[in-house]
This record gives structure tokens, sequence and C-alpha cells, in this order.
């Protein structure tokens, strides 16, 4: 029941993010002839600017190279013309502009397609990505959060000059790049394939070829495409320095450790894979506990196949590609998607199958791009609900450390799975890793599970605030959720409530009726700030797969909208991804409320 829950929430989630975005509008963007759905390279660059200035604070447009054309002539073969002058590589940026949160201190996660040439499907899901960011933005509680604390690079088209060859003569499904290498035996299969060009295990034959004729030819040296160079330099200047190998071969073997941040993901067609390092060879990559984690993660949203060292539904080999270039070379978590199941996918399944299994799985990528390598081995939570009934804030969820990181059919349960719910806590209108210890916060119950009294909570929560941090009566009040500090007229100060006879009435009248709220089984709320120790130490979950609750009193918070954000620790102390979610408040309860003089939880 919790897993078909689970996915039906998925596909209405996915359904509401990308009503907005589903299918091209014809008359106003050019689409590639006989598929109404994926516009054309001219037709996606001008929907592009066009969203630009209609979101011009969540995004940008940067030109970050040129095509091989762009500084070689173009010549005929055959009947086929080779367009002259080349094209601009563009990158667009994804990300909320005017957050308190400044660039360098935002995670980064670059996106790219149309690295080979005659994939139609790809830059259209990434540009439906970039329409679902912009669009849900402000509307949607995940992706508000995500480009506040994320910026989403996104290259369209690494490979332009063969995009347009692709799109002007479908009939050659053409592949590579347009540098004839400096001769014309090839016929119509010349060019470099940018995805064995990078600077990591360039040349290995057992993953690329030597032969200028051959799909996967590397090219003459180590980036010498433009398009190559260009992708490398804009990567390089996203991720730091600092988390980069001095001799990424030679120190092949050696892990990156957790702490380096970045998320790449790189998009093409077709198959139904998910592929991570090593891709150059059929052996784990010494991180693999984190990518192959994350590789199982995505499978839960797509169920599509693992490509990767050491799995039963590795291919083939891949030296020089983006996947590990961008792990071993910039130290960044790496996935790629093998999406749909054809080079020039049709319209029916594109939409009603390809967009709505990969769009999740990219925003589960976006919600990590932080800290991926430990964040992507904590517990995920799901099925969010949160509602103001009667005054409280009525919230459930379903933490799990297995249910997605376990959900190949035939595969062996993973070791990052196997680990008990150690906490789980909800923190309003501030992102946990904004959090100071002042900031409302509470440890969620597992549910249907007798609490711990009143007077302890009450009392734990108290334990955690410092009132005399507060200069102002408002922030004052509704420090740790109301109830916790009053204001001290005379003195116009900050006092812990108790110390006042309206807090020392009100108490002994919550403490004569607390007895019965631990045996109740509706009072599901705790103290506040889990991180003082107080909150979750009562609190002891039984397994790794756990409905969890809580209820607290809305009186604290101002009327409008707030953001419950929650995220779910695991025994072996790795927290997961954040999971977020709005909620209304109408009306302000009486300030009596806020004093003390009735109980704060219930």
């Amino acid at each position: 029941m919790i897993r078909s829950t689970f996915t039906l929430c998925l596909w209405l989630s996915v359904l509401l993010l990308t009503s907005a975005v589903i299918g091209v509008d014809a008359k106003t963007y050019e689409t590639i002839q006989g598929r109404s759905c994926f516009r054309s390279m001219k037709g996606m660059l001008d929907s592009m600017r066009d969203l630009v200035k209609e979101y011009p604070d969540l995004m940008s447009i940067t030109n970050i190279g040129e095509s091989y054309l762009k500084n070689n002539e173009g010549r005929k073969f055959g009947n086929y013309d080779i367009p002259k002058g080349g094209y601009d590589i563009y990158a667009v940026r994804i990300t909320d502009s005017n957050s308190s949160r400044k660039s360098q201190n935002k995670g980064k996660m670059l996106v790219t397609s149309g690295v080979h040439a005659r994939e139609w499907a790809p830059p259209e899901l990434l540009a439906r990505y970039i329409e679902t960011l912009v669009n849900g933005y402000d509307s949607d509680a995940d992706i508000t959060w995500i480009l506040q604390h994320t910026e989403i690079h996104a290259v369209l088209y690494v490979n332009p000059d063969g995009r347009w060859m692709a799109e002007e003569y479908p009939e050659l499904y053409w592949r590579k790049n347009m540098n004839p290498n400096g001769g014309g035996s090839c016929g119509d299969a010349y060019g470099t394939d940018i995805n064995r060009n990078f600077d990591f295990k360039w040349g290995d034959r057992a993953g690329a070829s030597d032969d200028p004729c051959d799909g996967d030819y590397h090219g003459k040296s180590r980036e010498s495409e433009p398009e190559t160079k260009a992708l490398a330099d804009y990567a390089k200047s996203l991720f730091p320095p600092s988390q980069r190998k001095n001799n990424p071969e030679a120190e092949m073997n050696k892990p990156f450790g957790e702490e380096n941040t970045g998320m790449y993901v790189d998009i093409h067609s077709s198959g139904g894979y998910v592929y991570y390092p090593w891709g150059h060879k059929d052996a784990k990559s010494p991180d693999d506990e984190a990518l192959q984690a994350l590789g199982r993660k995505i499978h839960h949203y797509n169920k599509y196949k693992l490509w990767a060292g050491s799995q039963p539904d590795f291919l083939y080999e891949a030296s020089g590609d983006t996947s590990d270039y961008l792990y071993a070379v910039m130290g960044v978590a790496s996935v790629g998607f093998e999406i749909g199941d054809d080079f020039q996918q049709k319209c029916s399944s594109f939409e009603s199958d390809v967009v709505p299994i990969n769009m999740p799985a990219l925003i589960f990528a976006a919600k990590i791009a932080q800290r991926p390598f430990k964040e992507v081995k904590g517990p995920d939570v799901s099925n969010v609900q949160a509602t103001n009934k009667n005054g409280k804030i009525q919230v459930s969820a379903h933490v799990s450390d297995s249910e997605m990181v376990n959900d190949i059919r035939g595969f062996p349960d993973f070791q990052t799975g196997k680990q008990k719910i150690a906490k789980v806590m909800v923190y309003v209108d501030v992102h946990p890793d904004d959090a100071k210890p002042s900031d409302a916060s509470w440890a969620m119950q597992p549910s249907g599970r007798r609490l711990e009294s009143e007077d302890r909570r009450s009392e734990a929560r108290k334990r955690s605030v410092d009132c005399a941090q507060f200069k102002k009566r408002k922030k004052c009040k509704r420090a740790g959720g109301g109830g916790v500090c009053a204001w001290a007229r005379k003195e116009r100060k900050c006092i812990p409530s108790e110390n006042t006879s309206s807090s020392n009435s009100g108490s002994s009248g919550n403490n004569g009726s607390s007895g019965n709220n631990g045996s109740s089984g509706n009072n599901e709320s705790s103290g506040n700030n889990g991180s003082s120790g107080n909150n979750g130490s009562s609190v002891e979950f039984n397994s790794g797969d756990e409905n969890v609750r809580l209820t607290f009193d809305a009186s604290g918070l101002s009327p409008g909208r707030h953001t419950l954000y929650i995220q779910a620790t695991d025994s072996d102390g790795y927290n997961g991804p954040v999971t977020s979610e709005f909620v209304e408040v109408r009306q302000r309860q009486r300030e009596t409320s806020l004093r003390g003089s009735k109980k704060p939880f219930d």
C-alpha cells in the first residue's frame, strides 16, 4: 500500500509540474519536420530567449564557445550542403538570482544534451525540465527551494553543427561533429565523436576508435574539438578546483570522499539505461557506494537498467566520455540517462512515457547537488501532506532508507539502505542548511506511537531556546513556536515565559492537564530544535522504513503561506534529501496562546 501510494503521488506530482509545458506550440516555435513535439534547434533557441524575457530573475543565457564550422569553411559532398557560419554554443542558467544565497554558496548542477546529433529527444526533455523549473518556482515548494539554493546549468546542444545535419538530413542519422579531420574518404561518416574526445582515458582503444570513419572516433588529440573544449572549460568554471585531483588518471583508484560538491547529468538516447562511472571499463569506481546509490535512486523513478562497471547490464566501454570526465577530473557526482527507445523518438511515447518518468528523476538530482556523495546515502522523504486544521498544523510523511535504493528487482539490497531511521525533523520557513538554534523546528514521531508527556516536551523546548537573543517583541513571542519566551514590558527585553506571572499561571494549568496528553495518541508534537539533543532523544524508530507525523500550534505563525522543510537522518548519521511542502495559515490565533496561558502544542 505504501509503495502504490508513493507511485500515485509521484505521477500526480509529475502531471502538475509538467502540465504547463507539455507539447510544443508549432505556431510559435519551429519544430522538427514530422515531429511536432520536438522543437528544432532554431525553435528551441527562440523559445529559451523568450523564456529569459519572461523570467529574467530566474534565467540567463551565456555563450560558452563556438562550433567547428564557426571558424572553418563548410563544403559540399554528394547531395548534402554543409552550412557556412557554424553556431555558438549556449548555456542556460536557472536559479533565483534574488535569493539570500550568493552564487559561490549555491550547489551547482550541470545538465547536457545534444552531444550526439541524431538523438532528437534529449534536448526537448532538457528544455521541458528548464520550463518545469521556472514555471514551478513559487508554486511548487521543492522547486522553489532548489532554485534558491542551487544553480542549474543546461547546455541544450553541445554539438550544434551536427544537430543541424541531423535535422536537415534525418536519413543520415548524423552522430558526430562536422570536422572532416583532414580528409574526405569517409563519405557521410566523418567527424569526431565529442563523447570520446574528453581528457580522461582519451585514446583508450577499448572504448573508442582511432579510425576517423568510425562512429566513436576519438579525434586527433585530447579535447581537439572546439565543442569539447567549450564544455570542459565551462565545467571548470562551475566546480571548485580545490576538490580535483592533481593527476586524475594516476589517482583514479583513490576515492574523492564525501565532501565534494556538484552534480552532472548527461542526457542521451536510447535504450532505457542509467549509467555512471566507470564507463571506460567494466569495474567499480572508488566512490561506487555513492554513485551506485545515485544510479539506483534514479532507477526508482524511470525504471531504467544500470549501465555501469560491475553491473549485469554493462554494455560496452566508452573512454573519453563526459560522464567519466566530469567525475574523475571535476570530482562531481556523475550520471547519464539513455532515454526512450529510438534516436528519432515518436511523439506519443515521448509525451506519455519519457517525460513523466524522467522529470522527477532530474528534480531529485538537483535536490542533492550541494552534497551528492553524502545525501544520496541518507533516507528519502515522500508522501508529505500538510494541513492547517483548527489552528494546528498537521504533517504526515513516509521516510525510508531503503525504498528507493533497493527498488531494482533481482538486485541484492544495497548497503546504504540497511540503516534505521534516527530522526525526522520539520523546519518552518527555514531550510535545514540555513537553520539556526533559535529557528522553529520539531522532531516528527512514528505514527500511532505513544509520545512523551507535554511537560517534558515543553521543558526540552524551553531549554533549547535562548530568549535573550530576541530584541523585538514579535520575534520574542514566536520563538520556538510560541509560549517559550515572553516580552517583559517594563524591562523591554525577552525572557523565558516561566519567569513571568502569566507564564507561571499558564504552566500550572497546563501541567494539571498534561497527564493525559501522553496517552491520548493525538498530541504528535515535540520540542523545538532537535539539534540540541532534547527533542529526538525520546523518539526511537524501529526500522529504516517509517510513517511519521507531527501536529504543532500555528498560533506563532503569521497569516499567509509558510514552507515546511522535512529531512530524515539514518542511524549512520547521513541526512537525506530535503522535501518541502507549502501550508497556509489563514488567521492568527489569540495572543494569549503566545504568552503561555494555553498549551502551545496539542
